[in-house]
C-alpha cells in the first residue's frame, strides 16, 4: 500500500512539481527585475484574495466526499445539485471579491486597481467550480494522472507567462497576476470536456433547496476549519498591511514565506494520494487491524516530511544563494528556515482529522484550525510591532504545530480512537529539528554534506522499515 501510495503522489506530484521547479528555476532570471515592493505588493493581494476563498466554496467539499463515499451510484446527482447552486453562488461571491480588493490593494498598485481586480475575480466568478469538483473527482476516485495532466499543463504555461510578463516585458508584480489569469483558463479548458462530456456533470441550476439547505448544515461549520490554512499561511501578509509594516518589509517577508509555500504545495500531492487510503480505512468502524494501517501510514509519511524539511533548511542558505539574484532578497532565509520546518505538521494533523470528519464530527474542528488560525493572528498583532516580521515566522510555526497536534486532544478523537498515535514524540521531534537545523545553517559545506549523508541513510532505513510494515495492506 504505501509503495502504491507513493506511486500515485509521484503522478499527481511529479507533473505538478516539474513546472514549480520550473518555476523555482527561473528565479535567478525573474529576481533581477523583481523589488522587495513587487513582491510586498503580490503578497498583500493574495492575502486578500485567499481570506475570501475560503467563502467561495462553502465548505461543501465535506458533502462531496461524504456523498462520493456513501452513495458510489447515486453522488453525480448530489455533485450536479451542488455544481448548480455554487455556480449562482460564484457570481455573487466575485462582486464581494472585487469590493474587497479595490478597499485592500496597496497604494503602490493604484495605477493598476482595476486591472489587478479583473484579472483575480473574472475566473473565480465563471471558471472556479468546474476546477473545484473536477478536482476532487479524479481525486477520491483514485485517478490522479488527469490531475497531474492539468496541473503539468497550467504550470508550464504560468511560468512562461511569468518569465515573459516579468523578465521581458517588465511588468514587476503585474506578470504573476496574468500569469495567474491565463493559468486559469487553460486549467478550465483541460476539464471542461472531461468533466462535462464524459462525466456528465452538467450543473442542475434548478437545484433543490432541500437538498441544498441540508448539505449547508453539513459544510458551514467547516469553512472556520478552511478559513483557519489562509490565516496560517497568509494572513502574516495581510496583518502587516493592517498595522501599516512597510511594503517592502513584507516583501521580504513574502520570500521567505513563499518556500513554506512551495513544500506545502509539493506535499499536497502526497496528501491527494494518500486520502482515499485513509478513508478506505476508517470507512471500517471499531476494526483495530485497519486502525493500525492508519496509524502506520501516518507514521511513514510524517517521518518522510519532516526528514525532507530538516534536510531543505541545511541547505537553505544556499538555495537562496543560488536563486535569488537580489542580495537583499536573499536575507530572508533564516525566517524561511523557521517557516518551511512547521510545514512538515500535515500527516499528524490528517491522522486525526480524517477520522473526525468521516465521523461527522465537523463541529469541533474549530477548536484545532480556527484556534490556531485566530491565536495566529493575535500573537501577530501583538509581536510584530514588537518584534518586527522575525515575530511572524515563529507565530507560524508554533501555530502551525498547534494544528498538527491538538486534535489528539479533543474528546470527540479520543472517544473514537483505537490507538495511540504517540503525539507528542513527534512533536518533540519536530521542535529539536528546528533549533538543530537553525543552528546548522551557517556551518561549511563539508559538514552540511556529511550531515545530509547520515540522514539520507536513516531515511532509506526508515523507508525500507515502513514499506515492509505497511506495503502488505
Amino acid at each position: 500500500m504505501l509503495r502504491r501510495l507513493l506511486s500515485h503522489a509521484a503522478i499527481y506530484g511529479l507533473a505538478a512539481q516539474v513546472p514549480r521547479v520550473a518555476g523555482i528555476l527561473t528565479l535567478p532570471i525573474i529576481t533581477q527585475y523583481l523589488t522587495t515592493v513587487d513582491y510586498g505588493v503580490a503578497g498583500v493581494v493574495t492575502a486578500y484574495v485567499l481570506a475570501l476563498n475560503t467563502l467561495h466554496s462553502l465548505g461543501l467539499s465535506v458533502v462531496m466526499i461524504s456523498s462520493f463515499a456513501r452513495y458510489p451510484t447515486r453522488y453525480q446527482w448530489i455533485w450536479r445539485q451542488l455544481h448548480g447552486f455554487l455556480s449562482v453562488w460564484s457570481i455573487a461571491f466575485g462582486f464581494v471579491l472585487g469590493a474587497v480588493l479595490w478597499w485592500g490593494i496597496p497604494a503602490e498598485a493604484a495605477e493598476n486597481r482595476w486591472e489587478i481586480i479583473l484579472l483575480q475575480v473574472l475566473p473565480v466568478m465563471f471558471l472556479g467550480v468546474t476546477e473545484f469538483q473536477a478536482m476532487f473527482l479524479y481525486q477520491i476516485s483514485q485517478r490522479p494522472f488527469p490531475v497531474a495532466l492539468r496541473s503539468f499543463i497550467v504550470g508550464i504555461t504560468t511560468v512562461g507567462i511569468n518569465i515573459y510578463t516579468i523578465a521581458y516585458l517588465k511588468l514587476g508584480y503585474m506578470g504573476w497576476f496574468y500569469s495567474n489569469f491565463f493559468g486559469s483558463i487553460v486549467g478550465f479548458l483541460l476539464y471542461a470536456y472531461p468533466f462535462y462530456f464524459k462525466e456528465k456533470l452538467w450543473p442542475i441550476l434548478r437545484f433543490r433547496w432541500s437538498r441544498i439547505k441540508q448539505s449547508l448544515q453539513v459544510s458551514i461549520p467547516v469553512i472556520p476549519h478552511h478559513f483557519s490554512f489562509f490565516l496560517l499561511d497568509a494572513s502574516d501578509k495581510l496583518v502587516m498591511d493592517v498595522l501599516r509594516v512597510q511594503v517592502p518589509r513584507i516583501g521580504l517577508y513574502n520570500i521567505a514565506s513563499s518556500f513554506g509555500l512551495y513544500f506545502m504545495a509539493a506535499s499536497n500531492a502526497v496528501v491527494q494520494a494518500a486520502s482515499p487510503f485513509y478513508i478506505q480505512y476508517i470507512a471500517q468502524p471499531n476494526n483495530e487491524k485497519t486502525a493500525r494501517q492508519a496509524r502506520d501510514l501516518t507514521f511513514a509519511l510524517q517521518a518522510l516530511f519532516l526528514i525532507v524539511t530538516f534536510m531543505l533548511c541545511l541547505w537553505l542558505k544556499e538555495l537562496f544563494i543560488l536563486l535569488i539574484r537580489n542580495e537583499e532578497l536573499r536575507q530572508a532565509y533564516p525566517l524561511a528556515i523557521i517557516i518551511l520546518m512547521g510545514y512538515n505538521y500535515k500527516p499528524m494533523y490528517l491522522g486525526a482529522t480524517n477520522q473526525l470528519v468521516y465521523r461527522e464530527h465537523t463541529k469541533v474542528l474549530w477548536k484545532i484550525s480556527s484556534v490556531a488560525g485566530v491565536g495566529n493572528v493575535l500573537l501577530n498583532i501583538v509581536l510584530i510591532p514588537l518584534y518586527g516580521i522575525q515575530a511572524a515566522a515563529l507565530t507560524t510555526f508554533v501555530s502551525l504545530m498547534y494544528m498538527g497536534y491538538s486534535g489528539y486532544l479533543l474528546k470527540e478523537y479520543r472517544q473514537m480512537s483505537l490507538v495511540n498515535y504517540y503525539p507528542w514524540l513527534w512533536l518533540s521531534l519536530t521542535v529539536i529539528a528546528l533549533l538543530v537545523v537553525y543552528l546548522l545553517a551557517d556551518i561549511n559545506l563539508f559538514m552540511k554534506t556529511f550531515i545530509t549523508a547520515g540522514v539520507g541513510i536513516g531515511a532509506i532505513a526508515v523507508y525500507w522499515f515502513s514499506g515492509n510494515r505497511i506495503s502488505k495492506s
